[in-house]
Parts: structure tokens; sequence; C-alpha cells
């Protein structure tokens, strides 16, 4: 049932209540949304318990109701969404059952409960509520931008795992991490007054496994001692803090200790731009830090000698940062973007390397003669490194495991670069951009494994039409890109050979004019965008 979101003098609160208190529905409902309904209250059967198959119930816009009604004693209500009640200031026991009710347990099937935008709300209680319970089934609570709502006295509610409080002041956030020891997912999301995560809410923590923290940004030491933190998280799983602003520090005494829960194994740092410096724990294995433009040091302790147990490593838009890479011999995935500050390639780090992706990082010149570390490497990607100037090309057919190359945009590298020695079991290569021109690379000696190709013209490529460049598509081909060629004008030549060919995608070419007059009885897709001049 819902409304127009227009509350403008055309409409009658005390027409659409009639009108809506004469639209029961069928008591075998199973599904019911009230949007944007103008009256003040809520007809009377809404939260009937006559209502027993109703499971999913979602009150939304109903911006002139004072009130909530009654719903506690809906015997299987399972997910409820209470969402813009504007004139809603507080809620309490007459939320769980009426006075005279018989029923003992209020909410005995919800499990989902979500409070949103709800601007005038300042007081929610449960206390004095119960008779054998509250929410015996609850396990997910969102309670997000409520800014008013500052007293909440609440019962216990054993069963909640998972916990969302959102645009909300400090005051709610400690009342709901204490209403279960049992919460194991915690998002918090821009929590007024939040300086530092204190005992009065760390003591209430020790199920959690995945804690998030985002737009924080009075938060400036997430706690007084990480030492003491972790002694409280023990079942800590993964760390996300996200867009705060002012975070200088994850500890405000930090102690030159390792830190090792055996739980805890990835953490996330994003856009949190005073960030000094990062300790990893020593059971990380997957570690993430994007846009943090003050980090200076990233440590990975040891502990009894042996190296950090970190498998995977993405570190992008930190330019000041600098890294020991000895101290990462089990990285599987190493991933660098635009680590503008970045000159040496990461060595010492290859030897169980699968994946690998270095990406604008401009004042990197030169990749090391020896590949031979690089065993394990399936992925290879080095994209708009401009000043790159020497890559070890000659050693690729050593890289017997590489099956997916990406190598783009890096104008400086080498003009012998490509020679036709490529990783024997390649199947996937994007390639261009390079110092060489496409049209001087002359016979590849592509592997027959290779299927996926896709070519960049980028700079001038001085290929117009494909009839004399056919050395550069393998017919073992059954997926093709040609993109960003300025100067190619044709493609009714040189793409017959291609008989396994099954995908074609051309894209910004802009004086393309022609293409097969007949296409390839293979072809199941082709893709043309962004091929026109302007002139």
């Amino acid at each position: 049932m819902e409304w127009s979101d227009v509350f403008d003098d055309s409409r009658n609160e005390k027409t659409e209540y009639e009108v809506l208190e004469g639209l029961r529905p069928f008591e075998k409902l199973t599904s019911l949304k009230i949007a944007y309904y103008m009256g003040t209250k809520f007809p009377s059967w809404v939260g009937d318990s006559s209502f027993d198959c109703l499971t999913g119930l979602a009150l939304r816009g109903c911006r002139r109701c004072t009130c909530l009604p009654t719903l506690g004693h809906l015997p299987s209500l399972q997910k409820l969404f209470v969402e813009c009640i504007d004139g809603l200031k507080s809620l309490g026991c007459e939320f769980l059952r009426p006075s005279n009710s018989l029923q003992d347990v209020a909410f005995p099937s919800l499990e989902i409960l979500e409070f949103k935008y709800m601007e005038s709300w300042e007081e929610w209680s449960t206390s004095g509520g119960d008779k054998d319970g509250l929410f015996p089934c609850l396990r997910e609570m969102s309670i997000i931008n409520c800014p008013k709502l500052d007293v909440t006295a609440m019962e216990l509610i054993p069963s909640l795992q998972v916990l969302h409080v959102e645009g909300c002041s400090l005051a709610v956030l400690r009342s709901m991490v204490g209403v279960s020891s049992s919460i194991v997912r915690l998002t918090m999301n821009n929590i007024k007054g939040l300086t530092q995560l204190h005992g009065k809410v760390l003591e209430h923590l020790k199920a959690v496994e995945d804690l998030k923290i985002s737009k924080c940004d009075e938060l400036v030491n997430l706690w007084e001692s990480e030492a003491a933190a972790y002694a409280i998280l023990v079942n800590l799983k993964r760390l996300e803090l996200t867009g705060c602003e002012n975070l200088v520090s994850l500890g405000e005494k930090e102690a030159d200790l390792v830190i090792n829960i055996e739980s805890f194994i990835e953490v996330i740092i994003e856009d949190c731009p005073r960030l000094e410096s990062y300790k990893c724990p020593n059971s990380i294995e997957k570690l993430t830090i994007m846009d943090c433009a003050s980090l200076t040091s990233l440590t990975y302790p040891t502990m009894d000698d042996l190296p950090s147990t970190l498998k995977s490593l993405d570190i992008r838009r930190c330019d000041n940062v600098e890294v020991n890479w000895l101290l990462m011999p089990s990285l599987e995935y190493l991933s660098i973007w635009s680590m503008r500050n970045l000159r040496l390639f990461p060595e010492g780090c290859l030897a169980h390397l699968t994946r690998l992706e270095i990406c604008g990082c401009d004042k990197i010149e030169s990749i090391p003669n020896n590949l031979e570390p690089c065993l394990c490497l399936r992925q290879l990607t080095i994209f708009n490194c401009k000043n790159l100037k020497s890559f070890p090309h000659e050693q690729l057919q050593s890289l017997t495991s590489l099956k997916s190359m990406w190598i783009s945009n890096c104008p400086s590298l080498d003009e012998s670069f490509p020679c036709g020695v490529w990783p024997p079991n390649l199947s996937d290569l994007e390639i261009g951009g390079l110092k060489k021109p496409i049209s001087e690379w002359g016979l590849q000696n592509f592997p027959t494994s290779l299927v996926d190709l896709t070519l960049y013209g980028f700079y001038e490529s001085g290929v117009v039409s494909f009839a004399n460049f056919t050395f550069l598509l393998p017919s073992s081909l059954t997926f093709l890109r040609i993109t960003k060629f300025k100067e190619l004008e044709s493609l009714s030549d040189g793409l017959q050979h291609l008989t396994s060919l099954q995908h074609l995608h051309i894209s910004f070419c802009p004086k393309l004019r022609d293409l097969p007059e007949t296409l390839l009885p293979s072809l199941s897709r082709l893709w043309v965008r962004n091929c026109y001049s302007e002139n």
C-alpha cells in the first residue's frame, strides 16, 4: 500500500486514515508494506494478532505518524523495517504488546529489525516490557541515521549477532553493544562523539569476528592500547577502517610487541589521510591499505624468527610509505597502485607469488633481470608505469605457470619488447601503448594456448589496416579486443584466419570505416563502441 511521497494540501489526513482502515487485508497475508501514508496514526488492524501468517512488515515514509502500532504479538513476524516515521519521538512498551495481552514473549519470531532515518526519535525503552523475554530469535538489528536518539533503555537480547549503528550518538552505540554478548559482526558508521573505542564499548565485543568502522571523523586513536584491545577481541577475524579523516594510529599507547591473535586474518584501511603508521599483527593473511597519504611506516613483525603469514597485500595511493618486502616471503598476491614515490621493484617476496600487479608507479624504471623466483606466477599486470624502461622479457619462457599477462601504457619500455618470447602456457594477453609501435612488432610467435587477446593502440600504433598484420592475431583466438587505434580505418581484411573467434570487441577507433562484409561463422558476438569521428 503506497501513496505519493509528496505531502501537500491536496491530501487529507482523515480521508487517508479512513481509506486505510477500510482496506484491511486478508488475514493470511504474508508480507505488508505501507509507504507515505499521511495519517498521524496507523489503522487498528495493523499489528492485529489475527495476522498470524505475516512474516515481513515495512513501514516507510509515513512522516506524520506519531506512534508505531503494537507489533510484538504478531506470532510469525520475522522481518520488520521502519523508516522515515518523522513524527515519532518515543518508543516504549506499547510497541511490544498490548497491556492486556496474555502473550508472554514479545516478537517471538523476529529475526531482522531495522530503523532508518528517524529524524525526531529521541527515546527507546524496552525496560519493564518483558514477561518471559523479548526478541528471542533476533539475529540482526540496524539503527541508521537517528540523530536525536539519545536515551535507550534496553533489555538483553542474547540472540543478537549482527549490529549496525550509523548516524547516531555514542550513547546509542554504548547501549546497543551492551544488549548481547554474542555479537559477531559490528558495523559503526558516523558515530557522533566517538574519539576512541574505550573499555565500556570494548568489554562487550569479546565475540566479535568482523568489526567495521567508517566515517567516524572524531576518531583519533582506535583504542588506548593495542595490546589491551586485542586481549579482549580474541575472536576478531576481520577489521575494516574507512573514511576516518582524523585517525592517527590504532593504539594511543603503541607497545613494541608482537600482536598475535590466531583468528585475526584480514585488515582493510582505506581513506584515512592522517594515519601515520601501522604495525601488522603477525597472524594477518590479507592486508589492504588505500588512500592513506600520511602513512610512512608499515611493519610486519616476526615471532620466534618465523616470517609473517601475510599472503595478500594491496597498497594504493600511499605515496610516502616504506615497506620491507623481505619480511613477506609468503606473499601470494601483491598489488601496488599509484605509489608515485616507489622507486624500486619489490624483490624478496616473489617466491610464492601467483598474482602481481604494479600500476601507476611512475618512478619505477626497471624490473630485476632475474625472474626465476616468480615460477609460481599465474597473473602479471604492469600498467601505466610511464618511466619503466627495462623488462626481462627474454625470461618469460621460464614462467610456465603464467596464464594471464597485461602490459600496457608503458611508453618508455625498451624497444626490444615485445620480441616474440612469451610464457609457454599464456592464455590471456592485454598489451599496447609501448615505446615500440605495434606496426613494428613483427612476428610474435604467440603460444597456441593464447585464446584471449586485447590490443591497445594508445599512441601512434601505425596500424591503418590489419591486412598486413595477420601475424599479430593467432588463429587460436576465441576473444579479440581492438581498442584505441587512432589511425585504424579498416578491418575488412586480416581476420579471416580466425576460425575459432567467438567474440570481437572494437572500441575507440575514430577512423574505422570498414568491417568484414561476411562475419566469421564462429562469431557469436560483435561489439562496436565509440568508433566515430568528431570532425
